[in-house]
């Protein structure tokens, strides 16, 4: 029996990290294997997710600002488990904690890039996170028997430039994200948006990352040369940011903007939008946006995120400093109407299913690189 350690599990409900791990699991958990994953955030629900899995464990650590006791913990359970693999999912180089707690005990140890920046909203603490990432860097690569990554941009984050990588697309349910009809007529009766409405989607956390504030510019400067009800910006997820993005709607008065929360059947709600806009700092391989597109939406992303996620001509970039160019895009994206499936690259791969053999050839036939 293989065992295999994953980390790290952050619970906030619909993280494409988290998505990702869960996919993962689902496809190993059918072999002879036991799976371990790490988490400091596990409440009732994720308890009750594997309680029925007994070839799955959630085990415990101390947040990232406990260093010393999230070392401690991990090492404890390596000692005591003897695993197989360690593979841990991390976006900044400090969180190389578990890599140096696994070692020497687990003889293969795999760091996963994915994201390509910071996400401090404060400006200072941003900069002080990035030295430390810097300077974390070497203990990563020293500690890291394989490197993997969702997109060269991550990887050049996470190791530096010139490391060498293995390639991981993150990859959806295509089956599952497929667009329907019934589904965009009842999420659209129930947020109160008529088929002559144009929907325009984010969905995402709302913190520094996802760059949230562009949305609220972007629909002012729609709303200032279109009709009262012409446009409806959904925005789907939560964060620090929620609270005074509400403040900026309500003191301009911005018409046409709904704050939904978060939503567990997204696919629904991709069905009901017209467009999807996501407007980060930064990304390593934005699973929403490989979501989006699979629905059949047309979308509009910033020009700092990879331009691997692209699928079709129904897919473009912008410079979130220049929301003019910005609207003018929403404009000619919004007429291009939905992407045919003729019109995907068939060269990129983003169904789940396509990946299962390669999942199950890393983790439990050790073919590492």
């Amino acid at each position: 029996m293989k065992k295999i350690l994953i980390g790290y599990i952050a619970n906030t409900k619909g993280s494409g990290l988290d998505n990702y791990i869960y996919h993962l699991v689902d496809i190993l958990k059918k072999e002879d294997v036991q799976i371990d994953l790490l988490s400091s955030a596990i409440d009732q629900e994720l308890k009750d997710k594997y309680k029925n899995d007994t070839n799955i464990r959630v085990l415990p650590i101390d947040r990232i600002p406990h260093p010393k006791k999230r070392y401690e913990q991990i090492k404890k359970y390596a000692q005591e488990n003897k695993y197989d693999v360690a593979y841990f999912n991390i976006s900044e180089s400090f969180n190389c904690i578990g890599n140096i707690a696994c070692h020497p005990v687990v003889p293969v140890i795999i760091s996963h890039s994915h994201s390509s920046g910071n996400d401090n909203a404060n400006r200072v603490k941003r900069e002080i996170s990035k030295m430390v990432h810097y300077l974390c860097r070497p203990l990563l690569n020293r500690y890291s028997t394989y490197r993997y990554s969702c997109s060269d941009h991550a990887a050049s984050w996470l190791y530096g430039k010139g490391k060498p990588y293995r390639l991981i697309r993150n990859t959806i349910d295509a089956s599952r994200l497929a667009w329907n009809l019934q589904d965009r007529q009842m999420i659209r009766a129930r947020h109160g948006a008529n088929e002559d409405q144009k929907v325009i989607g984010f969905v995402g956390s709302l913190t520094y990352q996802k760059d949230p504030e562009v949305l609220l510019k972007l629909m002012m400067e729609l709303n200032k040369e279109s009709a009262e009800n012409e446009y409806s910006l959904w925005i789907i997820g939560d964060g620090m940011l929620r609270d005074s993005l509400e403040q900026t709607v309500k003191e301009n008065n911005i018409r046409g903007i709904k704050f939904l929360g978060k939503q567990a059947d997204i696919e629904k709600y991709y069905s009901a939008m017209d467009l999807f806009i996501l407007p980060s700092n930064f990304e390593g391989y934005p699973l929403v946006g490989v979501e989006a597109q699979a629905n059949g939406l047309p979308c509009l992303f910033s020009n700092t995120i990879t331009h691997d996620i692209a699928f079709s001509r129904y897919s473009q970039f912008f410079d979130t400093k220049n929301i003019e160019e910005g609207v003018r895009k929403v404009k000619e994206l919004l007429k291009m109407g939905r992407i045919d499936p003729k019109d995907f690259d068939p060269g990129i791969v983003y169904n789940l299913k396509d990946q299962e053999q390669e999942f199950i050839d890393i983790f439990i036939n050790g073919k590492f690189e």
